[in-house]
């Protein structure tokens, strides 16, 4: 037997009182003189008797009331065999979902309110000395660590909602995690949320060594239609052009969504409205124009009309139009005319001529599109800043020489891109098929032609690797132009020279858009949105080696560290950002470009899964509705079975028993 409160046993001394009452009768007896007590004596005797055996049941029945009545203060109990192993390192971890869906209304207010409710009620049923970790989705580093009563009940009210989602793994590994700095793997987790479909992870198994209680809590299916992405359908932004917008609209109702208005604003100025309609339980795609007067950057937001969940009703985007795009042109003094009219076309491109014996390496990283035309050899040095242009997102055009001094030393550079240069072969091939789905022929084609007269080859070299790409395919299933992805940039490799001579192609009208496009595919120079989380990387222009910038928006300021490659900065936020939008980012106080983040969609689709699944996959225990009935089990479960009713019951049942005696007992 042990009790829950022992410094009550202290009041057992009062059962002194009624022995010393007892002991001690302090009644005063007032004589009486009779003429002859003869036929008293046999009454006497018998009333004595029955005096002192009710007195003694009265002093029992006192003291046992006493007893008792201490004892239900004191709340005795027998521990069971686990609370008896934990006993002294005893803790409980609460994770609360504080994500968008738990902003859901239900009948008695929101389910983030209702799950504080649950969070409270459960602490409160343990003992004052036991420990507590609150745990959200934002993981802080304040909630890696236990708690006492009065600290969580204080932590659990400034929780707010947040952007940020968890999947099942991720919140019971935070949760061990803490118990084993604290050497115990036992406990008891709590995850009361809402359940949603997307925190299931596959094939993730719990351990066994901890008791897990889900507490769903359930609103009102929500009807919902949001902005699901948005992008531009070019790759570079243009001055004075319509510059299309592509903005994905999904629709998880019984309702269509129709004839609604999608608003465009561009630095918090309206300046365009595209009716939109969808229909139930489907996603449809509409282009919105966006025109530029300036070279300034701009944050722009789409937004939608819906409710009741509406932090997805907007998506941000950021842009500048870009002044020109700029293409160097390395070559060892080759045939470069097709080249010099392609891009004499459109004073939008600075085309750069570079012998490759006198590179400035500076200069790649300001490049939109790198020729290297048909080199007769390629120095280390060169190669090196090649690849690391392409892996940082540049765009390289790789044209072979039918002639090389140093074939060795190209086949080594065309083996780091990831391709190999083959044999060499003269023999006159016909073009035979074009990829026209490819980005690189965006707008080239309204429709697929009856290719007839197409371009033709008298010499070429033999290309192959897993990871090419065809673009332009000779009639002998041999590659003219293919494209392979090197880090975040693309090497788009020729067969054959670009020497009216050799090959017709540049002396046709499909040679112009090719060339025209190659720069514009260019992945470094428009991120236009990233998504806002707990590892949210992220991507900018960076104009020189500085490495500590800001993100601001209003009153928000957050200095972060970034990695510069290039001309491009790599940066995570750390779960730092909690509110989507378009931040200007910072160097020196100076504005260098703006970012736009928008909050993750995982939390937009509205499905939820069953609880009772869970507990039959799991082992775990789901307490629904009835709080009284989860009290009473972790009374149970920390400290045992619990004997203080039985006391205060018995303790009354005492007095009454004394009442009685005093009425009834003559």
């Amino acid at each position: 037997m042990h009790f829950l409160y022992p410094s009550f046993l202290f009041a057992l001394f009062l059962v002194t009182i009624p022995i010393i009452i007892h002991l001690f009768n302090f009644r005063r007896y007032k004589k009486i003189v009779f003429s002859d007590i003869r036929f008293l004596k046999s009454l006497v005797e018998q009333n004595k008797k029955q005096q002192s055996i009710k007195q003694w049941l009265l002093l029992l029945c006192r003291i046992l009331a006493i007893a008792f009545l201490v004892f239900a203060f004191a709340q005795p109990y027998v521990p069971n065999q686990e609370s008896q192993k934990n006993n002294s390192n005893y803790w409980v971890s609460v994770y609360l979902d504080n994500s968008f869906s738990m902003t859901a209304n239900s009948k008695d207010g929101t389910l983030l309110e209702l799950a504080k409710n649950k969070a409270k009620e459960i602490v409160e049923a343990y003992k004052e000395n036991d420990q507590f970790q609150l745990l959200t989705n934002d993981f802080e580093g304040k909630h890696q660590r236990f708690l006492n009563k009065k600290d969580f009940l204080q932590a659990l009210e400034q929780v707010k909602e947040s952007s940020v989602h968890r999947n099942f793994e991720e919140i019971h590994n935070r949760q061990i995690s803490l118990g084993l700095q604290q050497g115990s793997i036992n406990g008891q987790l709590y995850w009361i949320s809402d359940f949603q479909k997307n925190m299931q992870t596959s094939n993730w198994k719990r351990d066994s060594l901890n008791q897990l209680f889900l507490l769903p809590v359930n609103g009102n299916f929500q009807q919902n239609v949001w902005i699901d992405s948005a992008w531009f359908v070019d790759p570079i932004v243009k001055i004075g052009n319509q510059n299309k917008i592509k903005v994905r609209i999904q629709n998880q109702s019984e309702i269509n969504f129709e004839n609604q208005a999608l608003a465009l604003k561009v630095d918090g100025v309206q300046k365009a409205i595209q009716t939109v309609s969808c229909l139930p339980g489907q996603s449809t795609e509409v282009l919105i124009n966006l025109t530029l007067s300036d070279f300034n950057w701009h944050g722009i937001e789409l937004s939608i009309t819906d409710y009741p969940i509406v932090f997805d009703d907007s998506y941000f985007l950021s842009v500048r139009a870009k002044a020109f795009a700029n293409v160097l042109l390395l070559t060892d003094e080759t045939e470069i005319n097709a080249f010099k009219n392609v891009y004499a076309v459109d004073p939008f491109y600075h085309l750069k001529i570079t012998s490759i014996g006198q590179i400035n390496f500076e200069e790649f990283a300001q490049q939109s599109l790198i020729i290297l035309n048909e080199p007769k050899q390629i120095g280390s040095g060169l190669s090196a800043e090649l690849l690391k242009y392409v892996k940082a997102g540049g765009q390289l055009l790789f044209v072979p020489s039918s002639i090389p001094t140093d074939l060795s030393s190209i086949r080594q550079f065309t083996t780091e891109l990831g391709f190999n240069l083959n044999q060499f072969t003269k023999q006159n091939v016909q073009i035979s098929k074009i990829e026209s789905k490819d980005p690189l022929f965006a707008k080239v084609f309204s429709k697929v032609p009856e290719l007839a007269n197409l371009p033709t080859c008298s010499e070429w070299w033999q290309i192959e690797s897993p990871g090419l790409r065809t673009l332009i395919q000779f009639n002998n299933d041999q590659p003219f132009l293919a494209k392979i992805n090197k880090g975040a940039g693309q090497c788009y490799i020729s067969s054959s020279s670009f020497n009216g001579n050799v090959n017709t192609l540049c002396k046709q009208a499909l040679f112009v858009p090719i060339m025209l496009n190659m720069p514009l595919q260019s992945g470094t120079k428009n991120f236009a949105s990233f998504t806002l989380g707990q590892q949210s990387p992220f991507q900018f222009e960076a104009n020189n080696s500085q490495k500590i910038f800001s993100l601001q928006m209003g009153k928000l300021n957050h200095l972060f560290e970034a990695k510069i490659n290039g001309n491009i900065g790599y940066a995570q936020l750390n779960g730092q950002l909690q509110t989507a939008g378009v931040y200007n980012l910072l160097e020196s106080n100076q504005l260098q470009s703006k970012l736009a983040f928008n909050y993750a969609r995982s939390e937009s689709y509205q499905g939820f899964l069953a609880t009772d699944n869970l507990e039959n996959e799991w082992g775990a225990q789901v307490i629904d509705k009835d709080m009284k009935v989860l009290k009473a089990k972790i009374e149970k479960e920390t400290q045992g079975i619990h004997y203080w009713r039985w006391a205060l019951t018995l303790a009354l049942l005492f007095l009454f028993l004394e009442m009685a005696i005093i009425r009834w007992m003559k």
